[in-house]
């Protein structure tokens, strides 16, 4: 998607894919990926997740990547946490906010990820993917899903990942005429062909559901570990 629409989504509060808890599938299967005490845990177009939270309480380090900066600066204000913020020393539309909170780092860069570089990220340990990849389609000539996955590996250095995502039952699908907003739809062969060169793909858990997507989609909600194999 282009940037207008994320920024029109958060301008006009169009945001009900946010969460006010921590997600249930990451708490229950976060501990799959065996992810190293006190690691640092990477969360891309993470949007005001309070998900970054519940990894702090865990005693990981999280630093996430937002498009949006109205965003970032409501989850530091809905959370009463303060951030210390500071530009990119060379690309002038990067800005890191920081704080510490519970003896854990958090580090939100706000702007382009497809701007940012492995050092600018830093060490991973681990990935974890609520709704970035369903968020972004994979039409040509951009193929934005597809750079994404590439620019994740190569930003985490192809840390194991969780993922959720989601399937259509066929009972209750959206109208032709809102296919073309997210969520996308991601098959399983399209996971392969991002991630089986670099990553075990392992379903984890396959869960019915009323709905999948903002639309009224019914399905089911799918968790995957993605363990590196190299």
């Amino acid at each position: 998607m282009n940037p207008e629409f994320w920024q029109n989504a958060w301008h006009n509060n169009q945001t009900n894919f946010t969460q006010k808890k921590p997600n249930f599938m990451l708490t229950q299967h976060f501990k799959t990926l065996n992810t190293r005490k006190n690691g640092r845990v990477f969360v891309p177009l993470c949007g005001k997740s309070v998900d970054m939270l519940w990894f702090i309480t865990q005693g990981f380090d999280v630093v996430g990547v937002e498009l949006v900066a109205t965003a970032v600066e409501q989850f530091f204000i809905e959370n009463d946490l303060i951030a210390t913020v500071t530009p990119h020393p060379i690309i002038p539309s990067l800005t890191c906010y920081q704080t510490e909170h519970l003896g854990q780092t958090l580090k939100i860069w706000v702007g382009d990820i497809f701007d940012l570089s492995a050092a600018d990220i830093g060490p991973i340990d681990a990935l974890y993917d609520r709704g970035a990849l369903v968020a972004l389609p994979d039409n040509e000539p951009e193929n934005l899903r597809t750079r994404y996955t590439q620019k994740i590996m190569q930003l985490s250095n192809n840390a194991n990942q969780l993922l959720l995502s989601f399937a259509y039952d066929g009972e209750k699908q959206r109208h032709n005429n809102q296919k073309n907003t997210p969520p996308f739809l991601v098959t399983l062969a399209q996971l392969e062909t991002y991630y089986a060169k670099h990553y075990d793909i392992n379903l984890l858990e396959r869960e019915k559901a009323d709905y999948v997507s903002i639309a009224g989609d019914s399905g089911y909600r799918l968790v995957y570990a993605l363990i590196t194999n190299q």
